[in-house]
């Protein structure tokens, strides 16, 4: 999805990447004892209850949506106070960015122990998903984890969210140790019906950062992959 086709589609009340509960991988894997003194981010954040979920037991979450609108649509929702200081708005130990993930700084967002990716990789297309690795290198160190949920699916659709295997994954992070931990086919996806997909699987991936890697061998390694799997 196009950084102007991300904002198209909550303005058309598109939203088929949001979720009315909290993530059940969330739930299982980023359980209240491993969010403890934690600061997590959270990129392409939309309006996720996994947002409201991560707040009550990690130190620090901080979250990046370009549309002003969904960000008031997530306090209201969720009846929370905050505050707009310049691009933040601010809720307790909440943060959300109304910018562009893309120009966001390490300074804004600051250490980060997580990163919770349910629907932004999936959403990007190349070019800008290698971008997207490239900006997720300079945002995290080595040593943060980070918890990425794919889709995995057939026939491929040429649209968001896009079908990612795991042999792409381990292409697109050469320099992190990834532990494949879910992979289940679920059959009543709306995907399913409305696409007559052949099948479709829900990844689930915790990796952990060794060391930085460089934008050439980032490109190299998603390129190689998109096109030997696509």
């Amino acid at each position: 999805m196009e950084k102007q086709a991300w904002a198209e589609s909550w303005e058309d009340s598109n939203t088929r990447f949001h979720r009315p509960d909290v993530h059940p991988y969330v739930l299982k894997h980023l359980t209240p004892f491993a969010l403890m003194e934690k600061s997590i981010f959270v990129p392409l954040c939309g309006r996720s209850l996994d947002l409201v979920y991560f707040s009550q037991f990690a130190e620090r979450v901080v979250g990046v949506e370009q549309v002003e609108e969904v960000i008031l649509q997530f306090f209201a929702e969720n009846q929370l106070a905050y505050e707009k200081v310049g691009e933040r708005y601010i809720s307790n130990n909440l943060t959300i960015f109304c910018k562009d993930l893309f120009a966001l700084t390490p300074e804004e967002v600051g250490e980060i122990d997580l990163v919770y990716d349910r629907a932004s990789l999936v959403a990007l297309p190349l070019p800008l998903r290698v971008e997207y690795l490239q900006k997720m290198e300079t945002l995290t160190a080595p040593g943060t984890e980070y918890f990425l949920n794919t889709l995995e699916y057939a026939p491929a659709l040429n649209t968001a969210p896009f079908s990612i295997a795991p042999e792409e994954v381990y292409g697109y992070f050469p320099n992190y140790v990834i532990k494949h931990v879910e992979s289940p086919e679920v059959s009543h996806h709306r995907l399913m019906r409305k696409f007559n997909l052949h099948f479709l699987r829900e990844h689930g991936f915790m990796m952990r950062k060794l060391h930085n890697a460089s934008y050439a061998s980032l490109h190299e390694s998603a390129s190689r992959r998109f096109y030997e799997f696509s």
